[in-house]
């Protein structure tokens, strides 16, 4: 089945300064229904129906995660909210929450400004390409016809190409997009073990999959641990998720694993989507004791990579952009340029 598109209600920024306020109205005293009574008629909707809504579901005595779920925060925040709730941990939690955000929002905004310059510069260079196929090259080719000057095959595939470059975009432009929303419903058709198989596949997303799933499992593990909280008693809190999928395949694999006698790491590490030091530090927080406390320094240190890796990758984007950029440039150049060179060397 597909799952539903989530439109957010308030915005990325938004939901930042929503939590920040949250935090600092709880632990000024303020109670989770008053703190969020509070927020909720502070902030604008975009329908005054969205916030009757929420409104109810706070004086129905909702809790903190339910709220979030209904302010269509992301699921994996909703979820962390819960935990954190059952142990009573929301403060500190509250402030991993925002510190996560604020790091999506950055990455986020980093990579849009670094492609929109790029993306301006390869839209105005296709305008004008497409201007200067239907106005210039059609005079320059009947002025070449008419003075029979001959163009070498190489003139001839770059006019071809230059010619058809529009076309070759915007096609391209479209395939991305219908393979993009294939892949989409490919992967919510899947079950939880061929979507981890299936995103494997995919290049430089499979490491970021990878990187997020390890996040994820080594922030909820070290707030379980830090609270005493078995693996069984874990198992049996994955299993009541019903809105997460791969909380309850994990907790099947947990299971089927330690009736088995497998270790934690043994069964993560046969789950295959998972960084392989994620197995070193629980092996190694299982023998000290401190298991709890070292996922939670882990789970710093992926987030770190997750950054850094990004990036990475975000420079690299704008130079290759240019250097196409330029060789299209010049082969239009050549096109338009080297028939002159033949032609005055014919008046000659």
């Amino acid at each position: 089945m597909f799952r539903p598109y989530n439109q957010k209600i308030i915005s990325a920024q938004e939901q930042i300064e929503f939590i920040s306020r949250l935090n600092d109205l709880i632990t000024h005293g303020f109670t989770i229904s008053e703190a969020f009574r509070f927020l909720v008629k502070q902030t604008t909707f975009r329908k005054n129906i969205i916030k009757e809504k929420i409104l109810t579901t706070i004086n129905s005595g909702a809790s903190c995660h339910q709220i979030l779920k209904s302010l269509n925060f992301p699921q994996s925040v909703v979820m962390f909210i819960y935990f954190a709730e059952l142990f009573g941990d929301l403060s500190s939690c509250l402030t991993h929450v925002q510190t996560y955000l604020e790091r999506n929002y950055q990455a986020k905004k980093m990579l849009l400004k670094t492609i929109q310059y790029p993306i301006v510069l390869i839209t105005i260079f296709i305008i004008m390409l497409i201007a200067i196929n239907y106005t210039i090259i059609p005079q320059f080719n009947d002025l070449f016809k008419t003075m029979e000057v001959k163009l070498s095959p190489l003139q001839q595939f770059m006019s071809l190409f230059i010619t058809f470059l529009p076309v070759i975009f915007i096609y391209t432009i479209l395939i991305l997009i219908i393979l993009t929303v294939i892949c989409w419903m490919i992967y919510h058709r899947l079950t939880i073990p061929q979507q981890i198989k299936f995103m494997q596949f995919i290049p430089i997303i499979k490491h970021y999959f990878s990187l997020f799933k390890t996040y994820r499992l080594a922030s909820e593990f070290s707030l379980f641990y830090r609270h005493g909280v078995t693996l069984q008693n874990i198992v049996k809190l994955y299993n009541l998720q019903e809105d997460d999928l791969y909380l309850k395949y994990l907790a099947e694999q947990i299971a089927q694993g330690t009736q088995q006698g497998d270790t934690l790491g043994t069964i993560l590490s046969n789950i295959s989507c998972y960084q392989a030091d994620l197995i070193t530090f629980i092996t190694q927080g299982e023998q000290s004791g401190k298991l709890g406390l070292e996922l939670q320094f882990y789970s710093t240190i992926i987030r770190t990579k997750i950054e850094q890796r990004m990036k990475r990758q975000i420079k690299i984007i704008q130079p290759v952009t240019f250097v196409i950029l330029a060789f299209l440039i010049i082969a239009l150049y050549l096109v338009i340029m080297l028939p002159m060179f033949e032609l005055i060397q014919t008046i000659k």
